[in-house]
């Protein structure tokens, strides 16, 4: 079957939903709000984000609960898209919400670290669908991050958090969050490994700049605020980047400054990362997910019947409804629009596709 065959029917869905996501001047708008509610309010009469709100009463609607109607409504759409796909393709798009889980392990995670009762957060929850590996009775009965760990005996999961259990308090969140976000990168280069080299090339150059910017961002913060070893940066790399090869992890682990750290990012297509060196711990993820975002706008724009169509909306969508939870923040806190605009990822000086 050719690639215009397989790809014909779920491009042209694909585009039809990005039509629906929001565009320059909705983003303005919605920087112009000065409530929650009023954001709450556009998005339902004005944006294809009515439909996450289908049924709910938004009257007194909290942050936290428009993050999680905004999350599923994305994985909806997700789930529309994974019907179109067979084989090795559709394996890609079902390891795409490990993504999700990850998010709700990692909410579990912190919310036991802090002593709380994981019971205050059984509403926030994300995903329990049919492509979830994790058991969440189970999870919501631990006490401990020990049982919570424990309680993981099965999954993907549990080989990489075990060994951790004993480590200092205010280094055990980054490793476990390292380590979750390794599995999913190194889950999704195996699934892409395994396509055609036709069909994988475009993922794999993605997929390389992404995991560049993780290892870039990982090693930056591992070294300066959590004082990991260099031999423990090179180990936590992730492999199948695409600049940044092992040669040069090995180098910035190593690295005896931060000035010498940045003049290695420098020789790289990458060191817009550290040029404002006064904000770059502030604004660096930022920064990260608007470079992300800019390639997944080409990609989708130049994508022909290829999976790339699809993954980029994925994303987009992902990078999108981030946007709109920093936005709401933004206006909670009653800041100037001009600093709104410093923690979105789609800059509203430039055009929106």
């Amino acid at each position: 079957m050719g690639s215009v065959t397989k790809f014909a029917a779920i491009n042209t869905k694909v585009r039809a939903l990005k039509r629906k996501m929001l565009n320059l001047d909705d983003y303005i708008n919605l920087i112009e709000k000065n409530s929650v509610s009023e954001i709450i309010e556009y998005l339902k009469t004005n944006t294809g984000y009515k439909k996450a709100f289908e049924g709910i009463d938004t009257k007194d609607i909290y942050r936290d609960e428009l993050e999680l109607y905004l999350k599923k409504y994305m994985i909806k759409q997700h789930e529309k898209l994974i019907h179109f796909f067979i084989g090795d393709y559709r394996k890609i798009i079902k390891t795409l919400f490990n993504k999700f889980e990850i998010e709700d392990l990692k909410l579990y995670l912190r919310t036991i670290s802090r002593g709380e009762d994981l019971d205050s957060i059984k509403d926030l929850i994300l995903y329990r669908g049919a492509y979830s590996s994790i058991n969440h009775e189970s999870l919501m009965k631990s006490k401990t991050t020990k049982e919570l760990v424990e309680n993981l005996k099965g999954t993907i999961y549990y080989d990489i958090l075990y060994p951790y259990l004993e480590e200092e308090k205010d280094r055990l969140m980054f490793y476990f969050e390292m380590n979750l976000d390794r599995v999913y990168f190194k889950k999704l280069y195996e699934q892409v490994q395994a396509l055609k080299k036709s069909d994988r090339e475009e993922l794999e150059d993605i997929l390389g700049i992404n995991i560049d910017l993780l290892n870039i961002e990982w090693i930056y913060r591992g070294s300066k605020f959590f004082n990991l070893s260099s031999e423990e940066l090179v180990n936590y790399a992730i492999k199948g980047g695409k600049r940044i090869n092992y040669d040069l992890i090995k180098k910035l682990t190593y690295a005896k400054t931060e000035d010498e750290f940045i003049d290695f990012i420098a020789k790289t297509p990458y060191d817009f990362l550290f040029k404002d060196k006064k904000n770059m711990d502030l604004y660096m993820e930022i920064k990260l997910e608007s470079y992300m975002y800019d390639r997944f706008l080409n990609y989708f724009h130049e994508g022909n019947m290829d999976l790339m169509v699809s993954i980029s909306y994925i994303h987009l969508l992902e990078y999108e409804i981030r946007d709109i939870i920093s936005i709401t923040e933004g206006v909670r806190y009653d800041l100037d629009k001009d600093e709104i605009n410093k923690y979105i990822i789609r800059k509203i000086h430039k055009e929106v596709k």
